[in-house]
């Protein structure tokens, strides 16, 4: 992989990839890279790697709206398109090759040393931040009285508090509130509740034996206002596991996981890990209890797997490159000369490769055409693959240029215009970079091949609207039901067409295996309104999850919640009278927070509709 080293930083990322797999290896699968960003001291959460994962696959075949006509002194002018296939067909597996873990480790990196410069350490909280949070919850020992722990999460059948949580809290010293009891009265709901604002840590455990669909929701919700929750999340086993006695539906076992997995997703956000044993949860509960650390601080050697800055879009980086790549990549071969390669490092660099550089990378080169016992070569014979152009942007992006007395980077005469044109072209706003990858899969069904699930979001506007507010800034989201309905196309979006406003339309519909991957999750933070459309015809689990979140972090949200009645089908399905009380439960758990934080809710999706029209103009005036 001699091909691969430019420099200093693709050399140290090359002697930690080759320790792991070796030197010759050029593909990692998603189960070890992990391991890989750990060694470099990098803490990427499930969501953003799957997110990684999910962007090399699409950036395999690429689908690019181009402008046929020519540019127009009016930035008004409508341009013509067509869709260009760029790359042929190609059967990628799920891994990553060495140039796109090059571009993310280094992505990475740059956002921590941001972050660390900001806020002036790594993963564990500053000084005045560790102040407050003392500060705060001696406040709240003196207002009331309170416990260290409350014990939420999975009830009746298990008996994790009686044989884990309690006696382990007693040995140590550390007070606990319990909400499961045998001899429960309505009067306890007070109680608890209050134990829940006054405890220090709310430990939630979700383990396979119930369903846990009110104790996804308050999970989210507590995420969302960022208290300090430690959660302990067993998955669901197979589509056979029994729940008091009762056999899981197919459909069932698939919606319950993929509420587990929004809720994990959920917490990282908050730069929290998520734990898979008990006995590890509660020694951390003991260490930030007793060591005065932040859940934030404990790390591998406390056998946890840290989360930093889970927030951020990844994923993206490696979409702009592949765009940068393919636009220089006219026969479409997947290489590009050497000249190409300066043109199309200026336009994602905004500057260009210094001499220095050049020479790095035409000895890499050279070393290459010498094993192979090539003769000279000009720099249009220099081939370059997309892997390769991974690595020198990782090499070279970062660094110091060459800049003239005025401060700006030296262009050459002959690349300039050329280049500020393709710069132009290339600079794509968060809903390009989206639109781009969902264009890729709807080019891909209709030539009858299979799809990725769909995971990222669409959105519409209108121009006066983008003008207005922003590129990335979207009034309405449509969150909530997805499989088998139609909504958002029958009633959401031909009325907020009708008044003029925009939407994110996040296409979730084709797979329970998605993941609240940053790209979606910006989605949400970047629109001005949440709907969630909770149908009686759905489970809708992962959806009350995020409308939990959301409301807790304050955001504006409107809620259309329907029971699920009875002998209502949903996938084909009956549910069974256990299954539709506990769903049901959740609405209602869901409901209730919205009543308490002053979110409205309605049963007909119109009059959600209409009240996130009604919140949009509000916000004009």
């Amino acid at each position: 992989m001699a091909a691969f080293v430019y420099g200093d930083i693709t050399r140290e990322l090359h002697a930690v990839w080759a320790a792991k797999v070796g030197s010759e290896r050029n593909s990692l699968p998603e189960s070890d890279i992990q391991s890989l960003f750990n060694e470099l001291l990098l803490f990427p959460s499930q969501a953003q790697i799957f997110e990684m994962f999910q962007c090399a696959r699409d950036c395999t075949q690429q689908v690019c709206k181009v402008s046929t006509s020519s540019c127009s002194s009016s930035n008004d002018s409508p341009k013509e398109e067509k869709m260009v296939f760029f790359a042929p067909p190609v059967n990628r597996k799920n891994s990553l090759t060495f140039g796109e873990f090059c571009v993310f480790a280094t992505e990475l990196r740059k956002y921590y040393c941001k972050h660390d410069k900001q806020n002036g350490g790594g993963l564990a909280m500053n000084p005045t931040t560790r102040a407050l949070e003392k500060a705060k919850f001696k406040t709240q020992k003196s207002s009331s009285s309170s416990y260290d722990v409350f014990l939420g999460g999975s009830c009746n059948p298990t008996s994790w508090r009686q044989d884990f949580a309690i006696p382990y809290f007693k040995s140590y010293g550390i007070t606990y509130y319990n909400p499961q009891q045998s001899n429960w009265v309505p009067e306890m709901i007070e109680l608890e509740h209050q134990a829940k604002q006054t405890s220090q840590i709310l430990f939630f455990v979700m383990n396979e034996k119930t369903r846990n669909v009110v104790s996804m929701i308050e999970v989210a919700y507590l995420s969302g206002g960022q208290r300090k929750v430690i959660v302990m999340i067993n998955p669901y086993p197979n589509s056979s596991h029994l729940i008091n006695g009762e056999k899981l539906l197919e459909s069932e076992y698939l919606d319950l996981n993929a509420g587990l997995t929004t809720v994990h997703d959920l917490v990282e956000r908050q730069g929290i890990p998520v734990f898979k044993d008990i006995n590890i949860a509660l020694s951390c509960i003991s260490k930030v209890l007793k060591e005065n650390r932040t859940i934030e601080d404990l790390g591998l050697k406390d056998q946890v797997q840290p989360v930093k800055l889970a927030h951020i879009q990844i994923g993206d980086k490696l979409v702009r490159l592949r765009e940068v790549f393919d636009t220089l990549d006219t026969h479409r071969l997947g290489k590009i000369t050497l000249n190409d390669l300066k043109m199309a490092f200026r336009v994602h660099a905004h500057r260009d490769l210094t001499p220095k550089d050049l020479r790095q990378i035409m000895a890499a080169c050279d070393g290459v055409m010498s094993k192979r016992k090539s003769a000279s070569f000009s720099n249009d014979q220099v081939m370059i693959g997309f892997d390769q152009f991974c690595c020198i942007v990782s090499e070279f992006k970062h660094k110091p240029s060459a800049v003239d007395p005025s401060g700006s980077c030296r262009e050459k005469s002959g690349v300039s215009s050329k280049a500020n044109h393709l710069l132009r072209k290339a600079r794509s706003p968060f809903h390009k970079v989206a639109g781009w990858i969902e264009n890729a899969r709807s080019y891909r069904r209709e030539r009858n091949e299979e799809s990725s699930s769909g995971l990222l979001p669409s959105s519409s506007s209108s121009s006066c609207n983008l003008k207005r507010r922003g590129s990335q800034i979207r009034d309405v989201y449509l969150g909530g039901a997805s499989r088998g309905t139609r909504w958002r196309e029958q009633i959401a979006i031909p009325m907020l067409k009708k008044h003029g406003l925009t939407y994110f339309n996040p296409h979730s519909s084709a797979s329970r295996l998605r993941r609240l991957i940053p790209i979606e999750a910006s989605a949400m933070d970047n629109s001005r309104v949440l709907l969630f459309v909770i149908l009686g015809n759905s489970r809708s689990v992962s959806a009350m999850c995020e409308a939990a979140y959301y409301i807790g972090k304050g955001t504006h949200v409107v809620l259309c919640i329907q029971k699920i009645k009875p002998d209502t089908l949903i996938d084909g399905e009956v549910l069974s009278k256990t299954a539709l009380k506990d769903f049901n439960r959740g609405r209602s758990y869901l409901s209730d927070i919205a009543n308490r934080e002053a979110v409205p809710i309605f049963e007909e999706i119109n009059e959600a509709v209409e009240c996130a029209l009604q919140k949009c103009k509000q916000m004009d005036h």
